[in-house]
């Protein structure tokens, strides 16, 4: 027993002596001590970069007269019903029906010369004939404008059509959030083949008259330890980084989770926020 731990021992003294000497021999053959950083502790978003086609339910609305006076400004929320253009020839009669109502609008039928909002929703004066196309349709589809559209009436049902060789990072189902930049809900329905399809859950005025649009998709978001991606190092046993301790290299195991721009977040374990992290290539 006593050989047994004597043996033990010794080895154990021949790794420390080893690594001190491999050490020594490192720092000599710099003329100087490793450089170094901090390891800490972060929080990041694992996010896609795309660019694609905006889809929503929009109906547009026509009127006989090009220069026809529009009762509601690009942006305002109408009821279905409401008048949204009158033609020049019957304005006089519509703005004293107007002030002989009280400001109730005509019913429908009640005046000529009226365009109304077929349901509820966002009025915009942006039209780019692609309103009918359907949802599958609408990345390739040639516009068609109808003749004497004054506008739409945007009313929901709002998809983006992303364009990203990140597909495999998102999936059937995933809840996602979109940076337009103001940030909204969406749930995943398709990734494949370098395309997606999200669903928005809230309305998005900001890009009513939008067709096209770069935006982020944020997947998830990750804690662990940044660190610079250069002290980073591989072999058949996988990732890893030396950190300095007292003096001596130790090898740290890296299980990563992320990797970004000039950094790696990795898995917090083996490596700890506040070990000395050296960055010098070997």
């Amino acid at each position: 027993m006593k050989t047994g731990a004597s043996y033990l021992r010794y080895a154990a003294a021949a790794v420390f002596l080893a690594a001190a000497a491999w050490t020594l021999a490192f720092f000599i053959g710099r003329e100087q001590s490793p450089e170094t950083v901090r390891a800490e502790r972060a929080e990041v978003r694992i996010s896609i970069v795309a660019e694609g086609t905006v889809w929503r339910r929009e109906t547009v609305l026509v009127c006989d007269d090009a220069g026809a006076y529009l009762a509601h400004k690009p942006g305002d929320r109408v009821s279905g019903g409401s008048v949204i253009a009158v033609e020049n020839s019957v304005l006089d009669d519509y703005l004293t029906h107007l002030e002989l109502s009280g400001g109730a609008q005509p019913d429908k039928g009640e005046m000529r010369g009226l365009t109304y909002a077929p349901e509820a929703g966002i009025f915009s004066t942006f039209v780019d004939g692609l309103e009918a196309c359907s949802l599958e349709e609408v990345s390739s589809a040639e516009p068609f404008i109808p003749q004497g559209a004054v506008g739409k009436i945007v009313s929901g049902g709002w998809y983006f059509i992303a364009e990203t060789p990140e597909t495999d990072k998102l999936r059937r189902g995933m809840s996602v959030t979109v940076s337009l930049p103001d940030e909204v809900s969406a749930t995943v329905i398709s990734a494949e083949n370098g395309k997606a399809v999200l669903r928005c859950r809230d309305g998005l005025e900001d890009v009513v008259n939008t067709r096209r649009a770069a935006f982020r998709i944020t997947v998830s978001e990750a804690q662990g330890i940044k660190i610079p991606d250069k002290a980073l190092h591989r072999d058949g046993d996988g990732a890893f980084v030396y950190v300095l301790r007292a003096g001596i290299a130790e090898r740290c195991k890296a299980d990563i989770l992320h990797t970004g721009d000039g950094y790696v977040l990795v898995r917090e374990g083996e490596i700890r926020e506040g070990m000395q992290i050296i960055i010098d290539s070997y």
